[in-house]
């Protein structure tokens, strides 16, 4: 006769099976906890992240500004092109005006290898006032020797425009967006803070501002509080032509 074994059926232990429920439990609060500082993490770093795109499209807007200056620069001294028979044509920049009747060589173009030796640079998207895009020279750079800016060069004040002498050939990004403006003259030192950009007292420049060799008796880039007293980089808000409420980039590329 087989001998019996007795069998115990065991059972689950309760207080274990308790515990572990617990435990899952406290993984799952823990792990919504995580998410949820996550997600609040980043939307509280999306004005980081909008903070550090305007800072490279004050950036970008600069550099290329200084590109073109450079580009003149080498015609200038390598070259010994005068502004008269500069010209600023390409196929990028739709206007006929550019096209300067004196420069008869590659060297004076601006844009091709054997003059400048630079590149058109479209304005970014990003950069832009989309608001504002069936306005004149929106979306592209604005090459005019119409305008001037006090203190720099020989104008002392907001009448420079009245003298030929005193016009520069300045370059321009028309209707930009307000916080890249803004940012572009927190890096030149031009305002702090949340301060908004200063407004021109009057037109920024003239009807048919396009450069082609000549300067022509125009307009000045002023403000009331003369914030761009003496600057040859900065932003400034519209205050006739182009409108108040528009927002516009300016390089000086000869001062005179």
């Amino acid at each position: 006769m087989m001998n019996q074994r007795n069998f115990k059926i065991s059972t689950p232990d309760r207080a274990t099976e308790n515990g572990n429920v617990l435990f899952l439990i406290l993984i799952a609060v823990a792990l919504f906890a995580a998410l949820t500082f996550a997600v609040v993490q980043t939307r509280g770093g999306g004005s980081d992240a909008n903070k550090e795109k305007l800072q490279i499209a004050a950036s970008q807007l600069a550099q290329y500004g200084g590109d073109i200056e450079a580009a003149i620069l080498r015609m200038r001294v390598g070259k010994g092109m005068g502004p008269d028979v500069m010209s600023f044509e390409t196929p990028f920049l739709s206007s006929a005006n550019y096209t300067n009747p004196d420069c008869a060589i590659d060297d004076c173009k601006v844009y091709l290898p054997k003059g400048g030796a630079i590149s058109y640079n479209t304005p970014n998207d990003e950069w832009l006032d989309w608001s504002q895009n069936t306005q004149p020279h929106w979306g592209g750079w604005l090459f005019t020797g119409g305008s001037c800016v006090p203190g720099v060069g020989l104008g002392n004040d907001a009448t420079c425009n009245g003298d030929i002498a005193n016009l520069e050939l300045i370059a321009i990004v028309p209707y930009i967006q307000r916080d890249v403006c803004m940012e572009i003259n927190r890096r030149k030192e031009i305002t702090t803070g949340a301060t908004l950009p200063p407004q021109d007292q009057g037109n920024a420049w003239i009807n048919n501002p396009e450069f082609a060799g000549t300067f022509t008796t125009g307009e000045a880039i002023s403000s009331a509080g003369d914030e761009l007293f003496g600057r040859t980089e900065g932003c400034f808000e519209g205050g006739g032509t182009p409108a108040s409420g528009t927002y516009h980039y300016f390089k000086v590329l000869i001062e005179r």
